[in-house]
């Protein structure tokens, strides 16, 4: 009879018996029949949220932590960013405009922290997929009591473009003994305000708000802000790239030449931080304030090798907008690419003649290391249409230089032509534009076909889908 028991135990754990371990289900099947190789894409993360692992939802987001396996269970960084919807009256610290978004919080800023404390549907869970692993043993559980047992879930990577590979990471509540980062921290942000305290010296009401505002990822890139709107500097350290400072300003206008407004008016006007925040994952800078556009907001989300620039337009009907990069005269000798004039130009001050048109795509390559950028504009007006802007003059530039330097070298970017309606929701407007720059940052010898690549891996992000453990 003892001898039944035990053989009635064995099938129950192997599954074959009704009670006892429920069997692989089908979506297990699915993922021990895929190629269990990490996705070619060492730059990409992978953002969750908390309504994807409801069965964590409620507790502390520092109790989340993530895992992989190779031939053994290893702890990887995971970042928890807490999201609420938000009255954006409350970040200028001021009365409530009605106007209400899911925004990243901040206790530092007038934001305020999230009202909810606990890791909740709206957070944010990011990773890097170069830190995923394989599919670990079935029933298996990092060892030492450092996770709470029974509490974890499976999430599946896959790339779109190359949808035979997957790899996974697994999340666990701890118990209390690990840090989240796990030793890593990808990018740094020192944010430094030079008139103090954030909340005690800010001047929400008008500005400028000087900076000496640095991100760094030592691996492949740095960026300094001097103000709100204001980036004015860039190493590339990718590679052998000789790290010069290519970067005279990233630039926003109405027009070219035109003066009345720029990234400079934008930051000595009303204005107000949203987030400043640095994790162990990535780093995430937003604002508020573009003149006449108080609700306008500009949000840098910037990880290991990329950066993803959005801008959310809220303001009056305006007669157009650009938004580009000049670089610097330390830019000199690298050569300019988009997707509509793939043999390049060498940016020398001289000149040359490059077609306008709706780029896709932008590369700058040179010993100064190389940046891979895409451009995508999700709007809802009718009819709409922007093109592209490109000048190179060292002496006497055709448009009026408004901010900066004296000279345009290489600038380049989108120039929506025509006239925008109103998005500004608080005077009851309902058109809605956001751009979006996504970068990456690249070691000197990246081809056209090479950032053609980048930019469709952007437009086709990693998926997951996610599972308990």
């Amino acid at each position: 009879m003892r001898s039944l028991f035990l053989l009635a135990g064995l099938l129950a754990v192997l599954g074959l018996l009704g009670g006892g371990i429920a069997p692989l289900s089908g979506n297990h099947s699915t993922a021990l029949a895929q190629t269990t190789s990490t996705p070619n894409r060492a730059a990409d993360p992978v953002v969750l949220t908390g309504a994807d692992v409801p069965g964590l939802n409620g507790i502390a987001p520092t109790s989340l932590v993530a895992f992989r396996y190779t031939t053994d269970w290893q702890q990887i960084p995971l970042q928890v960013d807490e999201r609420a919807v938000v009255d954006l009256g409350t970040v200028y610290n001021s009365t409530p405009t009605g106007v209400k978004v899911l925004s990243y919080t901040d206790p530092r800023t007038f934001t305020g922290a999230d009202p909810d404390a606990t890791l909740d549907q709206d957070d944010e869970i990011a990773l890097m997929v170069k830190d995923s692993g394989g599919k670990a043993p079935y029933l298996s559980e990092p060892a030492g009591n450092v996770v709470v047992p029974r509490s974890g879930v499976e999430v599946t990577i896959t790339d779109p473009l190359s949808p035979a590979q997957a790899s996974y990471v697994y999340l666990f509540k701890q118990t209390g003994a690990l840090s989240q980062g796990a030793g890593k921290q990808y990018v740094s942000y020192q944010f430094n305000l030079l008139s103090g305290d954030y909340k005690a010296t800010y001047k929400t009401n008008n500005g400028p708000n000087p900076e000496n505002s640095v991100i760094t990822s030592p691996s492949f890139y740095s960026h300094h802000f001097a103000d709100r709107w204001i980036d004015d500097e860039l190493h590339v350290f990718a590679g052998t790239a000789n790290r010069a400072d290519i970067l005279d300003r990233h630039k926003n206008l109405f027009a070219p030449g035109d003066c009345m407004r720029s990234e400079d008016t934008f930051s000595s006007a009303e204005g107000a931080f949203v987030v400043n925040k640095s994790g162990p994952v990535r780093a995430i800078r937003a604002y508020l304030g573009a003149n006449s556009g108080p609700l306008t907001e500009r949000q840098h989300i910037f990880y290991e090798q990329r950066q993803e620039i959005t801008t959310f337009l809220r303001v009056h009907a305006i007669g157009g907008m650009m938004d580009f990069f000049d670089y610097s005269p330390a830019a000199k000798g690298m050569k300019y690419y988009n997707d509509l004039n793939r043999a390049g130009v060498t940016i020398d001050g001289l000149g040359d003649a490059v077609g306008a048109g709706p780029i896709q795509w932008e590369m700058v390559n040179g010993a100064q290391g190389a940046l891979a950028i895409s451009h995508a504009i999700a709007t809802d007006i009718p009819g709409f249409a922007y093109s592209s802007y490109y000048l190179d003059a060292s002496t006497r530039p055709a448009d009026r230089q408004c901010t900066g330097d004296k000279a345009a070298y290489g600038s380049s970017g989108t120039w929506i032509t025509q006239g925008i309606a109103c998005t500004d929701p608080s005077k009851g407007c309902t058109n809605n534009l956001t751009s979006t720059r996504t970068i990456s940052y690249e070691a000197p010898g990246l081809t056209a076909p090479g950032a053609e690549q980048r930019n469709k891996q952007v437009n086709h992000p990693l998926t997951y889908t996610v599972q308990s453990w």
